[in-house]
């Protein structure tokens, strides 16, 4: 019914349009079947949305998500290709990750990049994409450190020498992200990711901003935790401020390589077993986890490259499957580690596309797992 009703109002301006150039003797500069097409992109689009497949859970009985890396300014069309993708395979969910930066560990200003940030208004636009594809959004900033690399540090370790000037500046830009998740209508904002050295020491500031973020922003509030300081969290006044704790679940897994899902499953188990208690009061969103596809990788799940490693596919998809069945008794929503906008697709990455992991998601998270794209 509205696909009729969009095709009837798309001919009746095609018709319109065309008398009026008849009239006025001006000739259209774009070909008969550029035009059509162009007239037609509404319809096209509608015909994709209505081709998705249904999902076992919503977003709100369960965030069944996908981190999306942003660098730089980002090709809708692939914004629009990859999320079709995503929501194929299960995907309710899509955490938009981009950098900020500061320019070394010691700073005190905390920054955009006009070249690697995206705008507000990119930002924007792929939320309302995501929107169109029934996927809920999380908005997360995140400290780029590459900056820090050559000091052999990370995120987790910075020092701003003054650090009431340093909080000024990253809550200014939270706000602005704030006020960008209540005018998108994004399901949560991420205000913090792995700032291990500024967690315990300023509690009053994470509270501060928090209560600066409410003015601005409804929705639902996150601050991701690095898997080492998981056990601190009951210890921390700001946590109590929050709507859910995210954990980057980076958790080595000590078994051999070709492990079973099994095999993987007791680990995770044992792993974790120490944290039930300390996690048991808190509403728990596994913001990050996931592996490179290579035999072994789940000890150090963290790297970003594994040099002379064997390329193995079935290992991401079998570790997935092991996550999946330990965390989902004990949380919220889980969102894996990462598609990034813009790869080389021959690149070796996290990203499950293309490879076997997609069954897996297809497994878990479509309400028809046999529905195979």
């Amino acid at each position: 019914m509205l696909k009729s009703k969009l095709i009837m109002c798309i001919l009746i301006v095609i018709i319109f349009l065309s008398i009026i150039c008849m009239e006025k003797e001006v000739f259209l500069v774009m070909p008969k079947s550029e035009l059509l097409e162009v007239a037609l992109l509404p319809i096209i689009e509608v015909e994709r949305v209505d081709k998705m497949v249904p999902l076992k859970y919503t977003s709100h009985e369960f965030e069944a998500g996908m981190n999306i890396l942003i660098y730089g300014h980002p090709d809708l069309n692939e914004v629009r290709d990859t999320f079709e993708d995503l929501r194929n395979l299960g995907i309710n969910s899509v955490s938009l990750n981009f950098p900020l930066y500061q320019s070394d560990w010691q700073a005190n200003q905390v920054t955009t990049s006009p070249e690697y940030t995206p705008t507000v208004e990119e930002l924007y636009d792929v939320i309302v994409i995501a929107q169109e594809y029934d996927l809920g959004v999380m908005i997360r900033p995140i400290l780029d450190e590459q900056v820090f690399m050559a000091d052999g540090l990370w995120r987790g370790q910075i020092k701003p020498s003054d650090p009431d000037s340093w909080f000024d500046s990253y809550q200014s830009i939270i706000i602005t992200y704030a006020q960008l998740a209540e005018s998108s209508q994004a399901e949560s904002l991420n205000i913090g990711t792995e700032f291990n050295s500024m967690q315990s020491r300023y509690q009053d500031r994470w509270i501060e901003l928090i209560e600066s973020v409410r003015q601005v922003y409804h929705g639902k509030l996150l601050y991701s935790f690095n898997y080492d300081t998981v056990l601190e969290i009951p210890s921390l006044e700001f946590v109590k401020h929050l709507d859910q704790v995210g954990i980057d679940a980076y958790f080595p897994l000590n078994v051999p390589d070709h492990a079973s899902v099994d095999m993987l499953t007791e680990e995770w188990h044992r792993q974790i077993a120490q944290l039930k208690e300390a996690l048991s009061d808190y509403p728990i969103v596994i913001t990050e986890v996931g592996i490179l596809p290579y035999e072994g990788v789940y000890r150090t799940p963290y790297v970003w490259s594994f040099p002379n490693g064997n390329y193995d596919p079935q290992t991401q998809a079998i570790y997935y499957e092991a996550t999946y069945n330990v965390w989902k008794p004990l949380v919220e929503g889980i969102y894996w580690w990462v598609v990034t906008l813009g790869q080389d697709p021959n690149e070796t990455s996290f990203s499950p596309l293309n490879l076997p992991t997609e069954d897996v998601l297809k497994k878990y998270f479509l309400k028809y797992s046999k529905v195979i794209e």
